[in-house]
């Protein structure tokens, strides 16, 4: 769950996670071009690393904004700065406003959150002799009682003194997309303080904390309504048409159980309260090696194969997400993290997800109802140059398939997912996404192996079609319905 608990204190605190980074503003504006297609009415895309003039420039640290200039070229790439909910940073979201940037907050938090930082004697009360567990991170000696709120409450009290000062500033926030990954989450560590808690014995209702996958059901519906009631409802009072999320918040049903962004375990039956938007996460993480790379599969360890593995993993959690959402809550955003390039296994005898491929699963991402998008892309090895690329490719990636996606607006803005499906990990089956607007359909085909074609109904009420690959690149084409039986097929590209 701590995803990288270093580069998170690092956002918290505003910080350069390296003395120095390779990328800043000239450079960015000579990789990611201007936009060609219109996008008014839609989130411009947010990225990790705070917008820089050089490596050593402390402006964005400082709360001090950069020239007009430079916001109004973000602006024209489809992007903005992000900012920390915190009134330091006021100069900066009026600066982003006058140049037509989006506010958007966006901070990084870990370890034990409200409860703990906001309130004093939320810990566990823990028998004389209790041993952590070897695999609690060295910042948590213990964790916060689940169900003691006092911190939240402290918390939402601060949010609303500092969204009263931006409302007066004059300040419209656009978003509040939050990467808050802090306690309570449903660990075995977690469980295991709980269990031995004279409090949370007491607090508790019968029977959670005698199995795991009672206690991690029930903590996460704690979870969920702790940030709708303390973290989403402030927001919405000043801002009432904000979006507003956290680190993967998705819905989840008993029908159809959403995958974590690991793909190791699901989501219980869920949903996401106050919050405007759900977070779905799709990294390419090093880390789905040790996963989902099984003996079995008498694989050889290469980039077809880790690519195939990197696609069903970060399809699979958006896909099944946006299926519960369509069902139970159509009115609700999805603002998914993205990115190629995770080390949480740091071997370098693991393939990184190909580029080519990366572009193929962010345009089914869009497909899949993506509404907007937030780019990880931290630097990971500063003295690697081929990585250090990836860096500022990431964001070339992004906003070019998003310029891509957004000649066929009229689709994203207004059309409904057409298909949740997902290959599997093992299967390397061929697959397709879509978006439909009455009659008409954009569909995404892509062959992962060696099909020649792949059949599919895009219309209940029309006939079955087949649409041919061309070799294993990905294929997208414009349906039309005809006479309630036949499909018009238009290949675009």
């Amino acid at each position: 769950m701590k995803k990288y608990s270093f580069i998170v204190l690092c956002v918290i605190m505003s910080i350069p996670l390296f003395a120095q980074l390779s990328w800043d503003i000239d450079t960015l504006f000579k990789q990611v071009k201007p936009l060609e297609n219109d996008l008014n009415g839609r989130y411009q895309v947010i990225v990790i690393e705070p917008f820089k003039m050089s490596a050593d420039d402390r402006s964005y640290n400082d709360g001090i904004p950069l020239d007009k200039e430079v916001y109004e070229g973000l602006a024209a790439r489809g992007l903005t700065q992000w900012i920390p909910p915190r009134t330091k940073y006021i100069p900066i979201a009026l600066a982003l406003q006058e140049a037509g940037c989006q506010v958007i907050f966006m901070e990084g938090n870990a370890f034990n959150g409200p409860a703990d930082e906001h309130a004093e004697g939320g810990l566990h009360i823990l028998p004389e002799g209790f041993e952590r567990d070897r695999h609690q991170p060295a910042q948590q000696p213990s964790y916060p009682c689940p169900l003691l709120f006092s911190g939240w409450h402290n918390k939402a009290m601060l949010l609303r003194e500092m969204l009263k000062e931006y409302k007066e500033a004059g300040v419209i926030v656009t978003a509040a997309w939050l990467d808050w990954e802090i306690e309570p989450y449903p660990g075995q560590s977690q469980w295991r303080e709980a269990k031995a808690c004279s409090r949370c014995q007491e607090m508790f209702p019968k029977g959670v904390l005698d199995d795991f996958d009672k206690y991690y059901a029930y903590i996460l519906r704690v979870r969920n309504n702790l940030f709708s009631t303390y973290v989403a409802a402030p927001f919405l009072e000043y801002y009432p048409n904000c979006s507003v999320t956290n680190w993967e918040a998705v819905l989840s049903s008993i029908e159809d159980p959403t995958p974590r962004w690991s793909a190791t375990r699901t989501y219980p039956p869920s949903d996401l309260g106050m919050f405007t938007a759900a977070n779905p996460v799709a990294y390419g993480n090093t880390i789905w090696y040790n996963y989902h790379f099984k003996k079995e599969y008498n694989w050889p360890l290469d980039e077809k194969h880790m690519d195939q593995l990197y696609t069903s993993v970060m399809l699979g959690e958006i896909s099944m997400h946006q299926k519960n959402s369509d069902k139970l809550y159509p009115e609700m955003e999805s603002i998914p993290w993205v990115d190629r390039y995770c080390a949480d296994n740091e071997d370098p005898k693991i393939p990184i997800l190909t580029r080519e491929r990366y572009r193929e699963i962010l345009r089914h991402l869009w497909l899949r109802g993506s509404d907007g998008m937030q780019i990880f892309n931290p630097v990971w090895f500063p003295d690697d140059p081929a990585k250090m690329d990836i860096v500022t490719e990431e964001v070339v990636d992004v906003i070019e398939v998003y310029d891509e996606m957004l000649m066929y607006k009229e689709f994203l803005d207004n059309g409904q997912v057409m298909n949740y499906e997902f290959p599997t990990v093992y299967g390397g089956e061929s697959f397709w996404s879509g978006l439909r607007i009455g009659n008409k359909a954009l569909v995404r085909t892509f062959s992962q192996d060696i099909d020649e074609h792949i059949s599919i109904r895009p219309f209940a009420e029309g006939n079955k079609i087949t649409l041919n690959f061309k070799g294993n690149k990905g294929t997208t084409y414009l349906l039309t319905l005809l006479d309630n039986k036949l499909v018009n097929i238009k290949e675009i590209n």
